[in-house]
């Protein structure tokens, strides 16, 4: 029924929901078609319980306008369908509202909510009656601290157990955000949980089992009936029940994995029927199982479960896919005498002699135990790695089942082979196809290291030699402004400078024509300075130089074809050296520019950079080399640290005049090189 006008306490929104009505109603007073909001609230109630409201609001801004406030306790609650739900107040109204959803998901949620809450109205309501029924103890006096103890740990429990249903139907509903909300809640309570799923989740058709079972000397099949949801430690159960197996002994082998007990056998891969398994069973001393033990597991063995033939077989054995079930006896005899005689106990009786199994060739798994066949690099159970210091014998033959396993592995090392030196050629094409690319562009956004921007992929330039990347504005600006005829890549930290080098077909592909064409003309500018032998054409504003080697004396300028002379740095083509300076001499009179050429010759004289020739007088310079030189007129060869000719009168090879070097072991001058 309606709340009265008064201020309620302070309640907490637990949810709101739009919805409309998909037919009128009288009470309250409302249209077809109406756009309500649902409003669920919780606050604080006594005895550490809480009390739920539930409030219809006209939709608009800010939640709209209030119609009416219920508590949760008189409020009948059912879903109709996936989008349609009913609610009903008793005594408040005569007939139910039927309300629409526009979203599944969203009515759904609001259900999950709405329905725990009334679980809990209708906990809180049954716990009352109960209180109410039983009258305290006479000369009781209860202690109101152990009942507020008890109380608060009441009101926990019931707390945990909401938040666990909660977490169950929002995972059932795929409600991600309330089964975050209810998975925090139940952490922070430090709830113990054991989360599995319903049967319901996994088919439900039988399974006929094949199962391979094996001890250290024998082994044996048998089938068994099961279900998908059964689990490991479910199966060893009944493997236990069935054939008097105890669960210590039972190591299961699926899908090449070593199963846990609380997992299913629909998670190893057991789906149809004739699915294989593999059974180990190990002594009893291995498994440290006591006869003690195991007479206390089969006395409760006995206690819960029905007699025999009075439920139907579970499993067959041997083979024997028609046969009923097995008793201890017959698998004992099937299996060829397991050795489980100290598992058994005084109950199984002692199997009949029989001839001993021939020892199986092949080596055991350390982890499974399993005997696999001698050629095998792993365990064909678990996967486990065969021991090392295992030697195939060399008298193995391998049978026919073994041969084709060889035969199988020799054709998927060939295909493996294959498919390697098929991406190793597609790696080499991709290579040279980058090659051939002028820009190695980025494949992935990056941030430039120079001016910090995001760049996204393709529009960045992967440098070849170092593989740093910028962006392309970054890289041209750092190749218009370089002073060095090398660019330097720009990477630099604060521990490391990168100390490659942008290639030619980078610099031309990241500048425009113009641009490249003044770097070339810098770069030739610096690479002139900065070499020893250059000598720069001395027609006007030509821009032709060259290196000279010591035994050229010309040079002939690619740029203007003038005949540059290294000797007198000067043109004077058609003329030799004694004519041109003769004529630079007569013309140094009246001529501004020949003064000042002879005056350079005569200054280049007297510092010892230049000297006359001792025959023809004119002025002869050595460039570079040894003091050995001759001259270019008269052909007279001169010793450069005496200033004098080489030879006497008689001409080479005349020692009685000249510079007379190493004669009798004496060097012609202390500044000899020694080297003529």
């Amino acid at each position: 029924m309606a709340l009265p006008g008064a201020a309620p306490p302070p309640l907490t929104v637990l949810m709101s929901v739009r919805a409309a009505l998909a037919r009128a109603a009288r009470r309250p007073p409302l249209p077809a078609a109406a756009a309500l909001r649902l409003q669920l609230s919780a606050g604080p109630a006594p005895a550490a319980r809480r009390r739920f409201r539930l409030e219809l609001r006209h939709d608009g801004a800010a939640g709209g306008a209030p119609i009416a406030e219920y508590d949760l306790k008189d409020v009948v609650y059912k879903v109709q369908g996936p989008r349609s739900h009913e609610l009903l107040v008793l005594g408040a109204w005569d007939e139910p509202l039927l309300l629409s959803f526009e979203e599944e998901r969203e009515a759904q949620k609001w259900w999950t909510i709405v329905s725990s809450s009334l679980r809990e109205v209708q906990k809180a309501f049954e716990s009352a009656l109960a209180a109410e029924a039983l009258p305290p103890p006479a000369g009781a006096n209860p202690n109101p601290g152990d009942q507020g103890a008890e109380e608060a740990l009441t009101t926990e429990l019931r707390e945990k157990e909401d938040l666990a249903l909660h977490l169950a139907r929002a995972i059932e509903f795929g409600d991600e955000e309330e089964a975050s909300c209810c998975a925090v809640a139940l952490a922070r309570h430090q709830a113990a949980l054991s989360i599995l799923l319903r049967d319901s989740a996994y088919p439900p058709e039988h399974i006929r089992m094949k199962v391979g079972v094996e001890d250290a000397t024998s082994s044996a099949s048998i089938t068994l009936l099961v279900r998908a949801h059964t689990t490991i430690a479910a199966l060893k159960e009944q493997v236990f029940r069935e054939y008097g197996f105890h669960p210590r002994v039972q190591r299961w082998i699926i899908g090449q994995c070593l199963c846990l007990d609380e997992r299913s056998v629909f998670s190893y891969g057991i789906r149809r029927d004739g699915d294989p398994a593999f059974l180990y069973l190990l002594s009893a001393r291995a498994a440290e199982l006591s006869p003690q033990r195991l007479e206390e597991d089969q006395a409760q063995l006995r206690l819960h479960c029905p007699l025999p033939g009075a439920g139907a077989a579970a499993g067959t054995g041997c083979g024997n896919e028609a046969g009923g079930k097995m008793d201890i006896g017959d698998i004992s005899r099937c299996l060829d005498s397991l050795q489980l005689g100290d598992t058994l106990g005084a109950q199984a009786k002692p199997p009949s002699p029989s001839p001993p199994s021939p020892e199986q060739p092949g080596w055991p798994c350390p982890q499974c135990t399993f005997i696999n066949k001698p050629t095998r690099p792993g365990c064909e159970m678990c996967s486990g790695a065969r021991p090392e210091d295992y030697v195939v014998p060399r008298a193995h033959r391998p049978d026919e089942r073994e041969r084709r396993r060889l035969q199988r592995e020799q054709e998927g090392m060939r295909q493996y082979q294959q498919a390697l030196e098929a991406e190793r050629l597609q790696n080499l094409e991709q290579l040279l196809q980058l090659e051939q690319e002028v820009l190695v562009p980025n494949r992935e956004a990056l941030e430039c290291l120079i001016c910090f921007q995001r760049v996204p992929p393709g529009q960045g330039v992967l440098l070849r030699e170092c593989l740093h990347s910028f962006c392309r504005e970054c890289l041209r600006q750092v190749i218009t402004f370089s002073e060095e005829p090398t660019v330097a890549c720009p990477y630099r930290d604060d521990a490391y400078a990168c100390s490659s080098h942008l290639q030619e077909r980078e610099i031309r592909a990241l500048v425009s024509p113009d641009e490249y064409r003044r770097f070339l003309e810098r770069s030739l500018v610096l690479a002139e300075r900065r070499s020893h032998n250059s000598f720069h054409c001395r027609t006007p504003d030509c821009r032709g130089w060259c290196i000279y080697e010591d035994s050229v004396n010309e040079f002939r300028c690619p740029v203007c074809q003038a005949l540059n002379c290294l000797l007198c740095k000067a043109i004077h083509e058609g003329r030799n050296c004694r004519q041109y300076q003769d004529d630079l001499e007569l013309r140094a009179r009246n001529d501004a520019a020949a003064r000042q050429t002879s005056a350079m010759l005569q200054t280049l004289v007297q510092r010892g950079d230049a000297m006359h020739c001792p025959t023809c007088l004119i002025v002869v310079q050595k460039k570079d080399g040894c003091d050995w030189i001759r001259c270019a007129v008269c052909q007279t060869e001169i010793c450069w640290v005496t200033k004098g000719p080489r030879w006497g009168p008689a001409g080479p090879g005349d020692t009685s005049g000249g510079c007379r070097c190493n004669v009798n072991g004496h060097k012609c001058h202390p500044q000899c090189q020694n080297c003529h």
